[in-house]
Order: C-alpha cells, then sequence, then structure tokens
C-alpha cells in the first residue's frame, strides 16, 4: 500500500469533519491505514458523567476521501457511525 502524507491529512481531515457532524460533545480519534479497511478509533465522552467509551470503526480509504465531495456517503458513513457511537454524549 502506497500512501502520501497527503492523503492522510486528507483523510484525517475528513474524518474529523464526519465526527464534528454527528454533533459529538467531547472525543478523540485516530485513524490507522490498512491494506484495504482502514481503522479508526474513537473514543468520546459518555451520556453518564465522567465516563468515556472507545470503538473502533472500519471504513475503506476511497470511500472515506469520497465522502468529502459526495452527500449521499456522507450520510451514509454518518448514519453508520451514528448507530456504533450511540453511547456517546452529544452536544446540547
Amino acid at each position: 500500500m502506497t500512501l502520501s502524507i497527503t492523503e492522510l491529512a486528507r483523510a484525517r481531515e475528513v474524518t474529523a469533519e464526519l465526527l464534528d457532524d454527528l454533533g459529538l460533545d467531547a472525543y478523540l480519534f485516530e485513524i490507522k491505514p490498512r491494506d484495504e479497511l482502514w481503522e479508526l478509533r474513537v473514543e468520546c465522552a459518555m451520556v453518564s458523567e465522567g465516563a468515556w467509551e472507545s470503538t473502533t470503526l472500519r471504513v475503506s480509504k476511497e470511500t472515506l476521501l469520497m465522502s468529502h465531495d459526495d452527500a449521499s456517503i456522507h450520510q451514509r458513513i454518518l448514519a453508520e457511525w451514528r448507530s456504533r457511537l450511540v453511547a456517546c454524549k452529544l452536544r446540547a
């Protein structure tokens, strides 16, 4: 797998936009390139005060990058991630 710094930076930027669009109150994330599906590790504040949850999501590089310019892909990723991050606290 060949990956440029530009692609990785772009993937990180797109991921941050998607997570922000979910409206999470507080979160940290790390994205790791893999051969097929990339690993996205999200830690978020949970609804119960003081607790944090860690979840690993998988997404293809192509789908992730296309989500910036394709509204239907963007919405599909949001729906999938929202269902996996349901315990995370949302902004008021």
